[in-house]
């Protein structure tokens, strides 16, 4: 019974593996299959499968850039295999050559280029051996020509034969020669820029990338999928939208569109993309106060400077390596189509909304700008007028939205068309599901404004004060078929003195608001082709001997 229970531990002790035993290392392609991006970084997520054995082995997933952030670095495993993660290392990596791919190319390059430019000296030899047996052909016809004038001969008919045929081959063997010799010209300076590119590529001799190996400890054999994710600086998105209002401003049509770009180091292909509106730069805690004192200020006592402490040699080693770290890491970093449209799917992640692009992107590694649409709209919407005269006798259109979607607007560019025009380019605030926000839509010439001021001043008598009155008058057209209501702006001077005081008197309609800051609103509602005028005047009295500023 003793044995047969000491035969069972010992197969139990051989099926786990030894915690001791020597490491087996599999270094793992690791393939980009998914990218979210935030608006100042970017989590890539890729996947390796590897076989495994019974005992402990070393994943190494390596090549990854530099801008890698360690302490975003998750691995997850799965697959037929038993096995438990027992460590993870993110390790630096030095490659004695940089970018390999690209120098071989740039050789296979140069080795074409070369072959082309020996074809061109070949064919300029030939050229210039045609061109000294047309040479020898006219100093033969000139000696010939020479001896034979005297007797009457060649005639005309074969003087003008022999010039025609050493004119013509002269003609066509310079224009030969100017071309190849052009062909040559551009060839060898590709040559010499490649050669420049190669000698910048293979100028370092270290790159530095970095890479993770993880370990497992194996008890079943079998394959397993190791999904790595990190996150990677020198990667955004930022919103786009075009708005088009329609012709006769019943409705609008918003494309939301992302512009992404990224320079991690790696070309993201054939990835899923995600897009996010989270800001993990601003934390997930808000900030903390701390205590703020107050105190007389008292002047430190004036002490002679101490004489600096000396340094050893051990003590500077040690002191250059706190202060200067062993690697620094720059991490600074239309028209609505006839076909349905593309757009992402959005989802609530917490505080923040995520749109999942439903097809794979390419999104190289160059730092360049790629336009993907994420949603589109119909908006409901309530066109109106706004003039200022003071400021421009023009009447501007603008357009009351509210934002059906269930996901915020954010801050970027809005591009405004006007029917098939384009108006221009505004900027678009931040809107939340469900809130109206306001866009303009240019000036409209159907809409006629026109204003004068007449300017006064008046004085009350010998005991009263001063005054001085503004009169204005706005007369407003509406050309338009349509009948359409204008908001007219203006504004009262603010009194900065309780002896100062101003007054509006005298208006033809009463303002539809009036701001603390001074700002007078009217409403005007004209019929197709009606003309009205409004008219108000300002009033500032102040007392007498004093003078304004600011009229």
């Amino acid at each position: 019974m003793r044995n047969v229970l000491l035969m069972a531990l010992v197969a139990a002790m051989a099926a786990v593996p030894s915690a001791g035993g020597a490491s087996t290392l599999i270094t793992a392609p690791a393939t980009i299959t998914a990218v979210t991006v935030y608006t100042d970084r970017a989590q890539v997520t890729r996947t390796a499968t590897v076989s495994l054995k019974p005992g402990r082995q070393v994943v190494r997933i390596d090549s990854l850039p530099v801008l890698l952030q360690d302490d975003s670095v998750h691995v997850e495993a799965a697959g037929t295999a038993r096995a438990t993660i027992t460590g993870i290392e993110i390790k630096r990596d030095f490659l004695p050559q940089v970018a390999e791919k690209r120098v071989k190319a740039i050789d296979n390059e140069l080795r074409l280029l070369e072959s082309k430019l020996g074809g061109l000296d070949a064919q300029k030899a030939g050229l210039s051996a045609q061109k000294g047996f047309v040479d020898s052909i006219r100093v033969a016809w000139g000696n010939r020509i020479s001896q034979q004038l005297a007797v009457g001969k060649p005639t005309a008919a074969e003087l003008g034969e022999a010039m025609g045929f050493i004119g013509t081959n002269t003609v066509k063997v310079e224009e030969l020669g100017y071309g190849i010799e052009q062909e040559r010209r551009s060839i060898t300076d590709r040559i010499d820029a490649l050669r420049r590119q190669r000698q910048e590529v293979t100028g370092s001799n270290r790159k530095e990338l970095k890479a993770v190996e993880v370990t497992l400890a194996t008890s079943r054999p079998g394959n397993m999928t190791l999904t790595l994710t990190g996150v990677f600086s020198r990667a955004t998105w930022e919103p786009s939208y075009d708005l088009r209002l329609s012709p006769d401003g019943s409705r609008a049509e918003l494309s939301y569109r992302a512009l992404v770009r990224q320079q991690t180091g790696e070309d993201w292909n054939n990835v899923s993309l995600t897009l996010s509106t989270a800001q993990p730069e601003h934390g997930g805690a808000p900030p903390e106060l701390h205590p703020w004192r107050v105190s007389f200020y008292r002047p430190l006592p004036r002490a002679m400077p101490a004489a600096a402490p000396r340094m050893e040699a051990g003590m500077y080693s040690m002191a250059r390596k706190a202060i200067i770290p062993e690697s620094i890491a720059d991490e600074t970093m239309a028209k609505r189509e006839s076909a349905p449209l593309q757009t992402a799917q959005a989802s609530s992640e917490g505080a923040s909304i995520a749109f999942t692009i439903p097809t794979t992107v390419d999104i190289p590694s160059d730092n360049t700008q790629h336009n993907t649409l994420i949603a589109w709209e119909q908006l409901p919407v309530h066109t109106a007028y706004v003039t200022v005269p003071k400021l421009s006798q023009r009447a501007y259109l603008t357009a009351d939205l509210v934002n059906k979607a269930v996901w915020p607007l954010l801050p970027g560019t809005v591009k405004i068309f006007s029917g098939n025009n384009f108006v221009g380019s505004a900027a678009m605030r931040q809107v939340a599901s469900g809130e109206t926000f306001t866009l303009p839509f240019g000036s409209d010439d159907r809409i006629v404004v026109k204003r004068e001021e007449l300017k006064q001043h008046a004085e009350a008598g010998l005991f009263g004060g001063n005054r001085m009155g503004y009169r204005t008058v706005v007369t407003l057209s509406n050309l338009r078929k349509t009948a359409q209501t204008i908001t007219i702006k203006d504004q009262l001077p603010l009194a900065a003195d309780a002896e100062i005081n101003v007054s509006l008197e005298k208006p033809t309609l009463q303002p539809f608001s009036k701001r603390d800051d001074g700002t007078l609103t009217w409403r005007l509602t004209l019929a197709p082709g009606e003309k009205k005028e409004l008219s108000y005047e300002i009033i500032v009295e102040y007392p007498k001997g004093r003078e304004l500023v600011g009229l």
